[in-house]
């Protein structure tokens, strides 16, 4: 009883979120990213890094506020720090869709979970080259984004899980 108090009173203090209009094609992923649930949030945020669906983004830059209040409920509750990285993710790649910024391939090295083989299976990149970090520390994929022509090196890395770092290449 004790504990239903405190989590009342914890969640009156949060800001609330504002109603969402349903029909709309990034409804759905909103709910879930404000839902309080780490499933539906880490797939929805998962979905959202991922898409390059034009009306999606265009549907969810559109309705940032409601992503922003979302992190905000979050940041009160240290155990969501990682739910903390994913929502930075999504409020940068909404923003840098917003405001018409370049090319979706600059947000790889600030994703750690673009993995280069699910990018050239979805004609995002083509492969140029593969080989070794420096140091025999992961193996390494070069890639050209088919959109602005970019190139990229993509080196596999792995801490508690494995992760991607991107770093541009420089012109050729």
């Amino acid at each position: 009883m004790i504990r239903t108090l405190l989590a009342r009173l914890r969640d009156a203090s949060l800001p609330s979120l504002p109603p969402l209009q349903d029909g709309r094609p990034g409804t759905a992923l909103l709910q879930a990213l404000g839902s309080g649930d780490y499933g539906r949030l880490r797939t929805a945020a998962a979905t959202v890094a991922l898409t390059r669906d034009a009306p999606l983004l265009d549907d969810l830059a559109a309705q940032l506020p409601y992503v922003e209040i979302a992190r905000a409920r979050y940041t009160t509750d240290p155990k969501w720090i990682r739910e903390h990285y994913e929502l930075d993710f999504v409020l940068r790649k909404l923003r840098h869709w917003r405001d018409r910024s370049g090319c979706l391939c600059q947000l790889y090295p600030h994703w750690m979970h673009y993995q280069p083989g699910r990018e050239i299976a979805s004609g995002h990149v083509l492969p140029i080259a593969t080989g070794v970090a420096d140091g025999g520390w992961g193996d390494t994929q070069d890639a050209t984004c088919t959109v602005c022509g970019r190139g990229w090196r993509c080196t596999d890395r792995e801490y508690h899980a494995p992760w991607w770092e991107w770093q541009a290449l420089p012109p050729a």
